[in-house]
This record gives C-alpha cells, sequence and structure tokens, in this order.
C-alpha cells in the first residue's frame, strides 16, 4: 500500500483524503503522517483533543494486503516564532504489528493558502518521531527540502486528477448515518524508459470515491474507496507500433470508513506543554476568516 500522502483538490477547496492504494510491491503498513489528510479548504473549527479514527482495508492481485486503524488527533497549540500553530498526532495501528505515532506542528495559515496540498511542506513547523532516553520527545525542526530551493516550477503547473461531484448519498458507519456529497477523483502517472535495445512504458491509475461531509471533523471524510491498475506494455527501439498490448501488472482495491469520533483522547508522543489548548488565543485573529475555537 501507498504511504505518499495523497490529497483532493475539490474544486477550489483543497479537501483531502485518507490514502489507501494498494500497490503490490510495497511492504505492510509502519507508520503514516497524517498531516495531509485534514480538510484545510474549511476554516478550522476544531478544538485540541479533537480526534477521528478509521479503518483501512486493501488488497491488491499480488496478494499483499493491509488491515490497520488509522487515528488523526488535534493534540495541540503553539505559538512557534510568532506563528499560530496546532499540533496534528497520527497513530497507525496494524492488525499485526507495533503501533506506531507522529506528530507534526502545522501553521494555522495552511488554512489560508489557495493550494495548500501543493505547499503542505512549507506549512510544516516541527516534528516528532520518536521518544528520547530521557523520556522526552524529540522535536526536528522541519526545514524546506533542497528541491523546493532548486526547482522554481515546483508549484506551477495543473492538479494531477480529476474531480467529478457525482451529487449527494447516504453512508452508514459504525459513528452513525450521514448525508454526504459523492466525489469522483481520477488520476494517473506514466513513464517511459530504454533498456538496451528495447523500450518499456509504465502507467499506474488511481480511481477513487469519497463520501465527504462536514459532520465528521477534521477531515470531513466519512468513507473512501480506491481502485489502483498497474499496466505495462513494451517494444523492440524504434518499433512502438509493433508493440506488444498492454498488460495489466496489477490492480489493487482499498477502503476507508469512519469508525469513531470524539473529544478529549490523550496524545502520546507530542510534548506535554504543548497539550493544552487556548495557547494561541491571542493570536486567534491571524487565523484565516477569524475562525475561533468551538
Amino acid at each position: 500500500m501507498r504511504r505518499a500522502i495523497a490529497v483532493l483538490a475539490f474544486l477550489v477547496l483543497g479537501a483531502v483524503f485518507l490514502s489507501v492504494a494498494v500497490f503490490a510491491q510495497a511492504p505492510g503498513v509502519t507508520r503514516i503522517n497524517g498531516i495531509g489528510f485534514v480538510d484545510y479548504g474549511s476554516p478550522p473549527t476544531f478544538k485540541v483533543g479533537d480526534y477521528v479514527r478509521y479503518h483501512v482495508k486493501g488488497r491488491s492481485a499480488l496478494g499483499m494486503s493491509d488491515d490497520y486503524d488509522l487515528t488523526i488527533l488535534i493534540a495541540g497549540e503553539e505559538v512557534f516564532w510568532g506563528d499560530s500553530c496546532f499540533w496534528l498526532e497520527t497513530w497507525t495501528e496494524p492488525r499485526n504489528g507495533p503501533p506506531q505515532a507522529v506528530s507534526t506542528l502545522m501553521s494555522y495559515r495552511i488554512f489560508a493558502d489557495s493550494m495548500p496540498i501543493r505547499h503542505l511542506q512549507m506549512f510544516q513547523r516541527k516534528q516528532v518521531n520518536e521518544i528520547g532516553e530521557d523520556g522526552k520527545p524529540i522535536e526536528v525542526l522541519m526545514e524546506p527540502s533542497s528541491s523546493i530551493l532548486k526547482t522554481r516550477s515546483l508549484f506551477q503547473g495543473g492538479a494531477p486528477w480529476i474531480v467529478d461531484t457525482l451529487g449527494r448519498d447516504t453512508v452508514d458507519t459504525p459513528v452513525g448515518h450521514f448525508d454526504a456529497r459523492k466525489i469522483s477523483i481520477r488520476t494517473g502517472s506514466s513513464v517511459t524508459r530504454t533498456f538496451g535495445d528495447s523500450s518499456r512504458y509504465d502507467e499506474a491509475r488511481e480511481n477513487r470515491l469519497i463520501w465527504h461531509t462536514l459532520k465528521v471533523p477534521i477531515t470531513h471524510v466519512a468513507r473512501e474507496s480506491v481502485e489502483n491498475v498497474v499496466e505495462r506494455r513494451t517494444w523492440m527501439l524504434g518499433r512502438s507500433g509493433e508493440g506488444a498490448p498492454m498488460i495489466l501488472r496489477d490492480r489493487g482495491l482499498g477502503g476507508a470508513r469512519l469508525i469513531a469520533t470524539g473529544h478529549g483522547q490523550e496524545p502520546r508522543i507530542t510534548p506535554k506543554g504543548r497539550r493544552m489548548s487556548g495557547r494561541v488565543s491571542a493570536q486567534a485573529a491571524d487565523r484565516p476568516g477569524g475562525a475561533k475555537r468551538r
């Protein structure tokens, strides 16, 4: 199952969805960072202690599978170098493996960005991936990668997906029954490589269905289903017209369903001094639209 953060640009809102893509060449899930799962297209109405939990399952034709729970928690707030921020903690709990946690400090200014997912890296301030020998979380400053400084076109170009709204639909979850907006997302990528006297064309496609509702906190996603298809075609150099037809390499099916929401969940890895709400009260006016905590 792919570990890259996957996102949905619904209209110009930048709403995001859970990444549950299945790829046969990838190992079982270990740790996921949920910063790309927040709906940055809506005002940040969440408060410290709010959480959502999903059950994620996926299986590919080649036999790889995933089965885990994913929890996304608003773990704290902090003013960092004058910037109002929130701590987002993510728990990955596989059925057959130890739980993992990661916490990232994100700037509230991301909610004002017109392309939040493309600029996601720019709004990360700190991250905690492990606990030190003294029992304290190890905070690491998040610096922009060298590619941001070297690649002028990093944030240019159109979104690599096609989004269609399919009207209203209902979805049942263990949390309850939701009236949601059903959204279809299609995306794909391809690459052609040359090996010796032959060429190879690889194509990967994703087809997603999202049930989007503002009644689900933080992510606004009640359910997601995903299909991944990987195909390949080869031919002798200079003879592309004589090449073999596309061959199916793998097909994966996956899904994420909301299983819990609530408030009051205790963080596992976020530094204790940042876990209390109210730290950024003086900077509330800096939030996009002047959004306040509930």
